[in-house]
């Protein structure tokens, strides 16, 4: 466990080296990396996922020498973002994280908020600070992408540990993220609802049931 956490933090700090430091508090780490550090046991790969404002989006480009574009090739996430490559890391920094199954049941796109970025959780592994996004919001994407270990994907796996890991993980944030980024309702909730059923948490199941009235 220790061991994936510093290298986690090392391929944070590589890429941290090449960025000013004003950027450095809105570049939030998100995917399987984060999901490792809150507490999923899911193998770690130095395909590192960060999601980072829109607005920042000329920032980054000039300071990476990157361009973001439009990924639609894979399967569920089709995202706007930057690839950046070191060594043997590689880096998506997404502005915008567009989640589509393959039957294109719905369409949903988050991106960074204030709210989310004042928000992040702050972990300190040894000298490194990494900021990832709120658990929240990243256990709300594991539930839209939706895909279990029969497919060899962690999302429903990663959600599962997440919410084992943190009993104060905070319902009303959650509700309030699926309210702002799934919509139409009508399409999503059903989705959110069969996928949440395959989680079994008891108390996100019970507030999926009161999102429609939320807000």
């Amino acid at each position: 466990m220790k061991e994936t956490q510093k290298e986690i933090a090392d391929a944070v700090e590589i890429l941290k080296k090449r960025l000013p430091k004003a950027l450095h508090n809105e570049l939030l780490l998100t995917g399987g990396a984060a999901a490792f550090l809150y507490g999923s046991d899911r193998p770690f790969s130095h395909d590192m996922d960060f999601m980072i404002p829109k607005k920042r989006i000329s920032d980054f480009e000039k300071t990476l020498e990157l361009k973001f574009e439009r990924h639609t090739k894979k399967a569920v996430f089709h995202s706007l973002k930057g690839v950046f490559e070191v060594g043997s890391n590689s880096y998506d920094l997404i502005a915008e994280s567009v989640i589509e199954p393959e039957n294109k049941a719905f369409r949903c796109s988050i991106c960074l908020t204030e709210e989310i970025i004042r928000r992040k959780t702050t972990l300190k592994i040894d000298k490194s600070t990494i900021y990832l996004i709120p658990r929240e919001l990243l256990v709300l994407i594991k539930i839209l992408a939706g895909r279990g270990l029969e497919l060899g994907k962690y999302d429903l796996y990663d959600a599962q540990k997440i919410l084992e890991s943190f009993p104060d993980f905070d319902f009303v944030f959650f509700k309030k993220l699926a309210c702002q980024f799934c919509s139409p309702q009508e399409k999503i909730l059903p989705v959110l609802k069969k996928n949440t059923g395959k989680v079994g948490h008891l108390k996100l199941t019970e507030a999926l049931k009161s999102l429609q009235r939320y807000g």
